[in-house]
């Protein structure tokens, strides 16, 4: 039973080759119900975790990873196909280099629970919002009315939260220090 949500997670890395083919292929209704059933994932294996009482470092690793990957990968597409600018894309990836490199340096090669601050959550289905909202463009269900204010909000909060990242990590590696030398 304890498998259960890591296996959910393992199951949004796989759809997202089947979600990029049905974009590139222009089957958008299929895409959409695909990538929705992606974000339900997300919900879902972190609910099974908690309800299970079966949370583990791997599993929260392996989660915000698919994460990262379907975004990353969904944004550089949208970009690829000219539905959404590029610098979408880089500041999302420069977001995550961040959190990826604070993470290894604040962990010294030990693994240890993830822990996604809220606005990082918020980031998250913001994101997801936008890749939403362009497949429904694509599909010709919306129009472009509201795609900037999306847009602002994904650059807003991916900003934000590569610079709460940052003051954390600051704020980890100067305990860390006048821990380590006042033990000295």
């Amino acid at each position: 039973m304890n498998y259960i949500p890591n296996i959910i997670s393992g199951l949004r890395i796989l759809l997202i080759p089947v979600f990029i083919l049905l974009v590139f292929n222009k089957s958008y209704y299929i895409a959409i119900l695909i990538f929705l059933i992606m974000g339900a994932t997300d919900v879902i294996d972190g609910i099974l975790a908690r309800h299970l009482k079966c949370d583990s470092v791997v599993g929260g690793y392996i989660d915000a990873i698919a994460d990262k990957i379907m975004i990353n990968t969904s944004f550089y597409m949208l970009f690829y196909i000219d539905m959404l600018p590029g610098y979408i894309f880089y500041i999302t990836i420069l977001r995550d280099i961040i959190i990826i490199t604070g993470t290894a340096l604040n962990h010294n090669n030990n693994l240890q629970a993830v822990n996604p601050i809220f606005l990082s959550k918020i980031n998250t289905f913001v994101q997801f919002t936008l890749v939403v909202f362009c497949i429904l463009f694509l599909a010709n269900i919306v129009n472009l009315n509201y795609m900037q204010d999306i847009i602002n909000a994904v650059v807003l909060t991916t900003v934000f939260s590569a610079v709460e990242y940052i003051y954390n990590y600051r704020k980890s590696f100067s305990y860390k220090n006048t821990k380590h030398t006042s033990q000295i």
